[in-house]
């Protein structure tokens, strides 16, 4: 019996909504595809809370928005979301633009396309704002059937967890300065707070080395 073929595709999801941080989610979406052999992108933006669309009694002249105008207002932002992937991506790319649950929906697409890794977004910290699309991302992360990402912002100045200590500044500043060739400064380079969890691992032991040289 003659097995099925191999497929060389490697599918990015990456599900968008129409806050600030979705160009983030994209550009990390877009390094991962264009990394891949047989990358393809897929961005994926939900409309939820539509309007019912048959009511009894028609909203006043200049009152509420209708069904037709959020999803026209999803595929706009989503074609924007895709110009920027362009610019770091030239493989294949598609748009998606579904309504209802956002969780259920971005779930639906990933097995539809049969995503390989898929990417959410988040902002925030704890409570109501922890998660981009609310609590989309943790349900994603939860009942995802493939990998799942969760992008967020760097910035080690803005939030530090309280268990955890601040970096060393004059560590950041010799990183920076080094572009990592030197990961501690001249206070910590001979005793590290945190040495027996940092280490550098000689050349002879690099990652597919064939030689054994202590």
């Amino acid at each position: 019996m003659r097995s099925a073929p191999e497929t060389s595709r490697f599918v990015v999801l990456a599900a968008v909504d129409d806050s600030a941080a979705a160009a983030n989610v994209v550009r990390v979406a877009a390094n991962f595809a264009g990394a891949t052999a047989g990358g393809e992108l897929h961005l994926v933006h939900v409309v939820e809370n539509l309007p019912a669309p048959v009511t009894l009694v028609p909203a006043p002249l200049g009152l509420g928005v209708t069904a037709v105008e959020m999803m026209a207002d999803g595929r706009k932002r989503i074609e924007a979301l895709a110009a920027e992937a362009r610019g770091r991506f030239v493989g294949r790319l598609a748009t998606h633009v579904a309504c209802g649950s956002a969780w259920k929906q971005v779930l639906q697409v990933a097995i539809d396309v049969q995503a390989d890794l898929l990417i959410v977004g988040t902002h925030g910290r704890g409570g109501v704002k922890r998660m981009l699309l609310g609590s989309v991302a943790e349900t994603v992360a939860r009942k995802a059937s493939c990998p799942v990402l969760v992008v967020r912002e760097k910035d080690y100045h803005a939030f530090v967890p309280p268990e955890i200590e601040p970096a060393c500044p004059d560590c950041v500043a010799t990183q920076e300065r080094t572009g990592g060739a030197q990961l501690w400064c001249e206070r910590h380079a001979q005793h590290h707070p945190h040495g027996h969890l940092h280490y550098e691992v000689p050349e002879s032991f690099a990652l597919g080395s064939q030689l054994f040289r202590p």
